[in-house]
């Protein structure tokens, strides 16, 4: 019983809500019905004014001057006291509950006006039938019918009020004459009494359905901005939890990566040491594991590289056909040792767009459909017709239900992996394809059909005019010979990073100071006479210090000094702030490879 009972109840609810509604809105028209005929009463004493003297100098010769003196007297005396509560009413600010309290004195207003009216068909009555008679009779049903142009009529009680005083007095005059053409002119004023009373109930419902359409109009303009700010406010909130998420990811992100760039310059260094037999087979494996979860953090970098609008595209002529070739052979192995087919082909053009960038978009893609494809293949293909060219990666995978196809960009989001695999990734993959997209401008569509796969197609402009492709830079030697007796001088303000790096950079022939910021550093420059060939630091030191800032005090004292910054940091304000200082940026975990590589670069400078 109790179920029936608590879906009552909460049908009561909206009932009882738009009964409230119903009733508030009853009460607003009633309140603007009333407000609407005080608005008019300025211009109805104007017209009293005017039509009450016309009609004295028009029965001025029939009728005594004293008793047309009085008429007018009365008659300006009741529409004045209409227009003295008419000052009344506008200065009271009165609440629509209180309209039916207006109302009340209007009527009375409008009745001792049209009594004031009413009388000129007593005392200006004229037996005979002449045009005085015609003029009286014409001018009072004149006046009564101003009521449906003065706007009275939005309340009926006040045209009854004015209109049965000003007619009903002549018409029982006229009665009283006994003639039986007076009592035609009754049956006639009757009926042209009843169609006036009849056009009025008509346009007071027109007024009333106006005004009921307003106030229904400006409930839902209300109840839209209220849902509108309600939309607002829950995308400000999606915003900040964003916001959020990506300051958490920052975070979280920095302190993952200082112990991982510890490890893997430990790990550099014992392949060094023993670059063969059982500790080198160590070695390998902590690079392979070290390397895996390399790839998972920096694809949460990418992400908030490309959030913080710290990457920017640098656009040049790109031959399609090298960096396809490049995936391909960096995906080759993998498809082998996953027993799928690779097939790609690559038509000989060109586009304008960053080759970096597009290169990280289509890898994403390839990857994506390695990660969900387990039995068939994947295709790599580039084709191209007079303006546009197509990249396509075709997979053989589960396939992608409609209902999921725009969710599966969305950040960790993964079809079929809720036992979250680290194998298959984060599902940050087509979140960066969509940024980068976005990005460089390309178009990204997907088909995808439950069981038979799916197809990512990027579209492009085809570059019309041939350009030459630039030569890819020549591989920097990553040996040590190139570092041999460097003085290095390394800013870290983690101990564990410090002594990696000496050990590491030790074994590449370099010879290293270490220290933990600036303060640091001068001792060092002071005691030991250092001359500094490159300086790595850390981006963000101790006591709100950082390796801009250290790298520029630093180089003040010694000169343009080579320098590079090394970080863990993934906040977006770090990462436009290191972007605007010019130096090089590398973010950890630092492969040694990668270090010496950009080690070099500077040196070369």
């Amino acid at each position: 019983m109790g179920a029936p009972e608590a879906a009552g109840s909460s049908q009561a609810g909206p009932r009882s809500s738009a009964a409230s509604q119903s009733t508030d809105r009853a009460v607003s028209v009633r309140a603007e019905q009333i407000r609407s005929v005080y608005k008019q009463m300025p211009r109805i004493w104007v017209a009293t004014v005017i039509g009450g003297l016309l009609f004295a100098i028009g029965m001025f010769r029939e009728v005594p001057a004293e008793t047309l003196a009085i008429w007018l007297m009365a008659l300006y005396s009741a529409q004045s006291y209409a227009l003295f509560l008419y000052f009344r009413y506008t200065r009271a600010a009165t609440p629509p509950e209180q309209a039916g309290k207006w109302e009340l004195r209007l009527v009375i207003a409008l009745f001792l006006a049209g009594c004031a009216w009413g009388s000129a068909g007593i005392v200006m009555f004229q037996p005979d039938f002449s045009g005085y008679q015609t003029f009286l009779m014409l001018g009072l049903f004149m006046v009564a019918m101003s009521t449906m142009a003065s706007g009275t009529t939005a309340s009926i009680p006040s045209v009854y009020a004015f209109v049965l005083p000003t007619i009903s007095p002549l018409l029982v005059r006229m009665l009283l004459e006994g003639e039986f053409l007076h009592w035609i002119l009754v049956g006639g004023s009757i009926v042209l009494l009843g169609l006036i009373f009849y056009y009025a109930a008509h346009l007071n419902g027109l007024i009333v359905e106006s005004f009921n359409m307003r106030f229904e109009n400006l409930q839902l303009i209300e109840a839209l901005e209220l849902e509108r700010q309600e939309v607002s406010l829950a995308r400000d909130r999606a915003e900040e939890a964003n916001r959020a998420k990506s300051r958490f990811l920052a975070a979280s992100s920095h302190d993952l990566r200082q112990p991982l760039h510890t490890l893997s310059l430990y790990s550099a260094a014992l392949k060094l040491q023993a670059p063969n037999g059982a500790t080198g087979e160590i070695a390998g494996h902590i690079d392979k594991a070290l390397a895996a979860l390399s790839a998972l953090v920096n694809s949460l970098l990418d992400i908030s590289k490309l959030d913080a609008g710290a990457v920017q595209p640098e656009p040049q002529c790109t031959g399609l056909k090298a960096l396809i070739e490049r995936i391909e052979a960096d995906y080759r192995p993998v498809a082998r040792e996953r027993g799928l087919e690779f097939q790609f082909a690559a038509a000989d053009v060109q586009v304008m767009t960053d080759p970096v960038l597009l290169e990280s978009l289509v890898r994403n893609l390839v990857d994506n459909a390695f990660k969900y494809t387990a039995a068939g293949g994947v295709t790599l293909a580039v084709d191209s017709d007079e303006r546009t060219v197509r990249i396509t990666v075709r997979d053989t995978g589960a396939g992608i239900p409609a209902v999921e196809r725009e969710r599966i960009f969305e950040e960790f989001y993964q079809i079929g992996n809720p036992e979250r695999d680290r194998s298959q990734g984060l599902g940050l993959g087509l979140a960066i394809v969509r940024r980068l997209a976005q990005l460089l401008g390309l178009e990204v569509e997907l088909e995808s059909e439950p069981g038979r796969g799916s197809t990512f197609t990027v579209t492009m402009p085809l570059t019309l005019e041939e350009r030459p492709v630039p030569a890819p830079a020549a591989p920097v030697a990553a040996t040590s010979r190139g570092l041999d007796g460097a003085q290095v001088l390394v800013i870290d303000d983690e101990p564990e990073v410090r002594t990696g790096m000496r050990t590491l950079l030790e074994h590449l022939g370099c010879r290293v100071a270490v220290c933990g910021g600036y303060a640091e550093a001068e001792r060092l420059l002071d005691e030991q006479g250092l001359e500094v060939d490159v300086i790595v630091a850390d981006f963000r030191l101790r006591q709100h210090e950082n390796g801009i800032d250290t790298v520029r005090r630093l180089r003040a004292r010694l000169g343009e000094v080579p320098a590079l910054l090394v970080s863990g940091d993934t906040a977006p304000e770090r990462l436009r702030e290191a972007q605007a200082s010019g130096l090089r940026l590398l973010h950890k975990p630092v492969s040694a490879e990668k270090l010496m590589e950009t080690m070099l670069a500077v040196l070369r400078r």
